[in-house]
């Protein structure tokens, strides 16, 4: 284990290369030269063994190596950042007061909850619906803007909405045209107008799908998709887990950009090193997703 900390240079040059999409942009992000970053790149290489990156004019590309280090970096520089903010802080303890948008917080919210408790064992937390969103809040998690005073920030990552259902339904009755859409069920989540939107972007205005089902919110109407009810809209943020563990499927090469980002609003003016240390946390794995 020892010897691999030699590497932790050309780990993390090669980190800052893959996430920034090319050489230039990590030579950027370090405050080195490009140079520089090829030689520690190289090295990395023929240290390992393996091939990291298929180098071209146009592009950088990772190999299937490459990609499975980039991930594993990710989370590990992850653990190292968070870890020197709470040695900085000193021990984090105390009541976190969270209150979530209700979709996210079916659908997203448990899984990084059971990380930061797992680095913050002194910490309780308390989860108030959206509509406790106010100033007594530490954090609010907030899809598009809400009238509280604070620091706020907008994950940025490249939001999606697109149509997804289940791997069953997908494979029992494919989906190959906008036009097979009228076979199906199309589900619709609290904003009626998800389907209309990926419809005109599609080029079609509108069609007859054989039912309709309107849910209350967005997280049941993606229950009743993965259940096999029929076809509903999903995005990038929410539906990450559930694309990755295969529950859900996207259908068709249909996308459009979401109205509105994800807001990471920390009330008050006073810092809180609690509130500080989960927003952190938000911020780092949605940018990921």
């Amino acid at each position: 284990m020892w010897e691999s900390l030699g590497r932790l240079t050309a780990l993390r040059t090669f980190y800052a290369v893959a996430r920034g999409g090319g050489i230039a942009e990590g030579a950027a992000q370090l405050n080195v030269t490009t140079g520089a970053v090829r030689y520690q790149i190289r090295q990395l290489e023929a240290d390992l063994g393996v091939e990291l990156m298929v180098r071209s004019q146009r592009a950088l590309t990772l190999t299937v190596p490459g990609t499975e280090l980039y991930q594993k970096l990710g989370s590990a520089f992850d653990e190292i950042h968070l870890a020197c903010r709470t040695t900085q802080r000193g021990r984090v303890e105390g009541e976190l007061r969270l209150a979530c948008a209700p979709a996210f917080a079916a659908l997203r919210l448990m899984r990084l909850l059971d990380l930061f408790l797992q680095r913050f064992p002194s910490v309780t937390v308390k989860h108030f619906p959206i509509e406790r969103a106010d100033e007594t809040m530490d954090v609010i998690m907030s899809f598009g803007e809400r009238d509280v005073p604070g620091r706020r920030t907008a994950i940025l990552r490249n939001e999606t909405y697109f149509p997804l259902c289940s791997a069953e339904l997908f494979y029992k009755s494919p989906v190959k045209s906008v036009r097979d859409l009228q076979d199906h069920v199309l589900i619709h989540g609290d904003s009626e107008e998800d389907w209309p939107r990926l419809l005109r972007a599609s080029g079609r205005g509108q069609i007859t799908p054989r039912q309709h089902v309107y849910m209350p919110n967005s997280h049941l109407a993606l229950e009743a998709a993965k259940e096999g009810c029929g076809i509903a809209v999903g995005s990038t943020i929410l539906c990450a887990d559930d694309l990755r563990r295969g529950t859900l499927v996207k259908v068709l090469d249909l996308e459009i950009p979401a109205p509105h980002p994800y807001f990471v609003i920390r009330p008050g003016d006073s810092v809180s090193p609690l509130a500080d240390a989960f927003a952190d946390l938000l911020i780092e794995q949605l940018e990921r997703a």
